[in-house]
């Protein structure tokens, strides 16, 4: 009976650690997830199968001093092979589908700078995205986005500086 409890202790204890720990990491996630994927949906499963991968290795992560660099490293890593398959199924992003489609309050229709910053984001490569979302949107630095990412800083520049170059080729400020 005894060991049983202890069990169950040790159970809950892990489950608020878990929840202390990576709970704050989760906003965080959503809006990186959101800004590769370009879908809320797809957002949200992104960080689920990270906070799903986040459990099953908890034993060693818990114990790490990087547990925030390494979900934001699985979930890009998630987001970049999620956004590979679903462009090779011909997957449109929907949400800017329907944020195009749909009418604001006043009944006029969503401001054209707006599909063209998101069209402009969507032509650049997966990594430029990631890159420039990592360091800009969410205040890494470039070594930091380069360990995220497995890659080089040196890889981590180009990245950004051909992806900024493609936005504002796109956006008319070249």
């Amino acid at each position: 009976m005894i060991a049983s409890a202890t069990g169950l202790a040790t159970s809950e204890s892990r489950e608020r650690a878990f929840e202390e720990i990576v709970g704050r990491d989760t906003e965080r996630l959503c809006a990186l997830a959101r800004s590769i994927l370009r879908d809320e949906g797809e957002a949200q499963d992104a960080v689920q199968e990270t906070l799903v991968k986040a459990w099953r290795s908890w034993d060693s992560l818990s114990r790490s001093d990087h547990t925030s660099r390494w979900l934001t490293r699985v979930c890009v890593n998630h987001c970049i092979s999620r956004r590979r398959y679903l462009r090779s199924r011909g997957w449109p992003p929907l949400d800017l589908l329907e944020r195009a489609g749909s009418a604001g309050n006043d009944g006029s229709s969503v401001p054209i700078k707006d599909v063209d910053l998101d069209g402009a984001y969507r032509k650049l490569s997966l990594k430029q995205r990631a890159a420039i979302t990592i360091t800009f949107g969410h205040g890494y630095s470039v070594d930091e986005c380069a360990a995220l990412m497995g890659c080089r800083p040196g890889t981590v520049r180009t990245h950004v500086a051909r992806g900024l170059a493609t936005l504002r080729k796109e956006l008319g400020d070249a």
